[in-house]
C-alpha cells in the first residue's frame, strides 16, 4: 500500500465500514470521519466483496476502471464533435484520450494508487460533456437531470467541488451562447430537486443513525473546500500563486502542456470560437480552472478533470491549425526531443542510485529501458509530421521503465509497515487492542498501520485514553509519560515513528508491587 498518498485512508474507511457493518457512517479508528462522503468507499467495498480480499490490487482496481472509463468517454465525445474529417476525428480523439492517460502527473503518480481524484475526474468530465451533448439536441430535461445526477454522485464522492463545477459549467456556457433563460427552465429545477433527493436521502439516513448536529458535518465539508483558498492563505500568497500557477501546470502535465505555445497568436480565439465544440471546451475550462488558479494550495491531481478540455483544444490546434513548419511547433518538438534524450541517457543512473542499484536484475532492466527509450526517441525524431503521436509512445516507454526500475524500490518501505503492523496484530490476538491517546490517527500518517492491523485482526483498531485490564495498547513515548506499563514489543509506525505494544500495570498487580517494594 502506498504510504506517500491518502490511499491508506481510502482503504481504512472502506474496511471499517465492512468490519462495523455500518455502510452509512465513515469512520477512522472508530471515530466519525467527515472529510469525504462515502461513495468512493462504497465502490472500494464492492471490489473488496467481488474479489474477496483487501489487497492493494483490489484497492486500486476502481481507479484503473475509472481511468479507462475516462479515456473511453474522451474518445467518444471528441470523435463525435471535433471539427475534422472522420478519419482525422478518430485520430485526434485517440490522441486526446492518451494525452490525459499518459501525461507526467497521471502516468507517474496518480495511476499508481487508489486516487479518489481519478473517478471524480471522470464524473466531472462526463457531466460537462453531457451539457454540450444534450444542449445541441435541445433536450433540456435530459441535460439537467443527467448532469445533476452525476453532480450528486460527484458530491457523494468528494463534496462541494462537484456542485461548483456544475454551476460554473452551466452558467458560463449559457451566458456564452446567450441562453441565460435556460437556467430558468423547469427541467433545471427538476435537476436541482433530483440532486437534493439523492444527497438528502443519504444525509437523512446518516443523521437518523448518528445523532449529531448538522453543523459538525457541514463545517468540515465547507472547510475541506475552502482551506486551500485565499480565505486561509491571504492576499499576498494568493497573488503569488496567480503568477506561478500556469508554470506549475506545464510542469505537472508535461510534455503536452507545452502545446499551449500554439495558442500564442493574434487570432487564436477568433479561430477557436468558429466551432461550438472547441469553444465549449475553452469556455468551460476557463470558467472552472479559476477555482484552482485562485487557490494557493492546490494539488495537481485536482486538475485531472479539467485536462480533457484543454488537451482537446491543444490537439485540435496541433492537427488542424498548425503545420510542421510553424516556428512555435518546431520549438515544442525540439524540447520534446531534448527531454526524451535526457531521459534515455538518464536510465543509466539507476545502476548507481542507492534506491535502485540493489534491485534484482537492475542491469538487464536498465539496458532494456535504455534501448526502448532510444528506439522511441529515434521514432520521435524521424516522424516530422506527427511527433505528438510519437511522444505518446515515449511516455508509454517511460511508464514501462518506471515499473521495472523505480517501483520495486518503493515496495520495500510498503512491505516494512505491513509486516510491522501484522506482527503487532498477531502478538495481540485474543485480547483487545487500542491506539493509546494520540499515538494513532491524530494526523492520518498512521492510517497504513491501522489498516493492516484491522485487516489482520478482523476488527477496528479503536482509540482509547482509558487503561483497561488485559488489553493491549499501541503507544509512543509521549503518550506513556508517567504511566506504569509492561512492554510486550516495540515497533515502527509511519513514518519510522517508534512505538510500543504495552499492557498497563495497575497498583494491585503483583508486578507493580514488586517494582515499588
Amino acid at each position: 500500500m502506498d504510504t506517500s498518498s491518502d490511499e491508506p485512508r481510502r482503504a481504512l474507511v472502506a474496511l471499517e465500514m465492512i468490519l462495523s457493518g455500518d455502510y452509512i457512517t465513515p469512520t477512522i479508528n472508530g471515530e466519525l470521519y467527515f472529510n469525504k462522503p462515502p461513495f468512493y468507499n462504497w465502490v472500494i467495498i464492492a471490489f473488496y466483496r467481488l474479489l474477496g480480499n483487501y489487497s492493494s490490487f483490489t484497492l486500486r482496481l476502481p481507479m484503473a476502471v475509472s481511468l479507462l472509463l475516462l479515456g473511453l468517454t474522451i474518445f467518444f465525445f471528441v470523435r463525435k464533435y471535433v471539427p475534422a474529417r472522420k478519419e482525422s476525428a478518430s485520430a485526434i480523439a485517440f490522441v486526446v484520450a492518451m494525452m490525459v492517460l499518459t501525461n507526467g502527473r497521471v502516468l507517474i503518480y496518480d495511476s499508481l494508487w487508489s486516487s479518489i481524484d481519478i473517478p471524480f475526474a471522470w464524473l466531472t468530465y462526463l457531466a460537462m460533456m453531457l451539457v454540450y451533448h444534450f444542449e445541441r439536441r435541445g433536450n433540456y430535461w435530459a441535460l439537467f437531470l443527467a448532469t445533476y445526477a452525476l453532480t450528486a454522485i460527484g458530491f457523494m464522492t468528494k463534496g462541494l467541488p462537484s456542485l461548483v463545477f456544475q454551476s460554473f459549467t452551466l452558467l458560463s456556457w449559457f451566458v456564452y451562447t446567450k441562453q441565460f433563460r435556460r437556467l430558468w427552465h423547469p427541467a433545471h429545477f427538476a435537476g436541482i430537486g433530483l440532486f437534493l433527493l439523492i444527497v438528502g436521502s443519504y444525509y437523512w439516513a446518516y443523521f437518523s443513525r448518528n445523532h449529531i448536529p448538522l453543523s459538525n458535518v457541514a463545517d468540515v465539508l465547507f472547510e475541506e473546500s475552502t482551506k486551500r483558498t485565499v480565505v486561509t492563505f491571504g492576499v499576498v500568497e494568493t497573488a503569488l500563486h496567480l503568477l506561478t500557477f500556469p508554470f506549475e501546470m506545464i510542469y505537472h502535465f508535461v510534455p503536452y502542456m507545452l502545446l499551449l505555445a500554439l495558442l500564442v497568436r493574434a487570432n487564436s480565439w477568433a479561430v477557436l470560437r468558429t466551432n461550438s465544440f472547441i469553444a465549449f471546451n475553452v469556455v468551460v475550462f476557463l470558467a472552472n480552472i479559476w477555482v484552482y488558479w485562485s487557490s494557493p494550495q492546490v494539488y495537481a491531481r485536482y486538475l485531472i478533470g479539467q485536462l480533457p478540455l484543454v488537451f482537446t483544444v491543444l490537439a485540435y490546434c496541433y492537427y488542424e491549425l498548425s503545420s510542421p513548419d510553424d516556428t512555435s511547433r518546431k520549438w515544442i518538438e525540439r524540447i520534446w526531443l531534448g527531454l526524451s534524450l535526457l531521459v534515455t541517457v538518464g536510465c543509466w543512473v539507476a545502476l548507481v542510485h542507492p534506491k535502485t542499484r540493489l534491485i534484482d536484475g537492475i542491469g538487464w532492466k536498465t539496458t532494456a529501458a535504455f534501448l526502448m527509450m532510444a528506439i522511441a526517441t529515434w521514432a520521435l525524431w524521424q516522424d516530422k509530421n506527427n511527433r505528438l503521436r510519437r511522444m505518446l509512445l515515449v511516455m508509454i516507454v517511460v511508464r514501462i521503465s518506471l515499473n521495472w526500475i523505480a517501483l520495486p524500490g518503493r515496495l520495500a518501505s510498503r512491505v516494512f509497515y505491513k509486516k510491522e503492523s501484522e506482527r503487532i496484530a498477531h502478538e495481540s490476538l485474543g485480547a483487545p487492542l487500542y491506539g493509546y491517546k494520540e499515538t494513532i490517527g491524530s494526523t492520518g500518517a498512521t492510517d497504513v498501520n491501522s489498516f493492516h492491523i484491522a485487516a489482520f485482526r478482523g476488527e477496528i483498531l479503536r482509540l482509547s485514553s482509558r487503561r483497561q485490564a488485559g488489553a493491549y495498547y499501541l503507544a509512543d513515548s509521549v503518550s506513556l509519560v508517567g504511566e506504569q506499563y509492561e512492554t510486550v514489543d516495540t515497533t515502527r509506525l509511519f513514518d519510522r515513528h517508534p512505538a510500543k505494544l504495552v499492557r498497563f500495570i495497575s497498583p494491585t498487580d503483583s508486578t507493580y508491587r514488586k517494582q515499588h517494594d
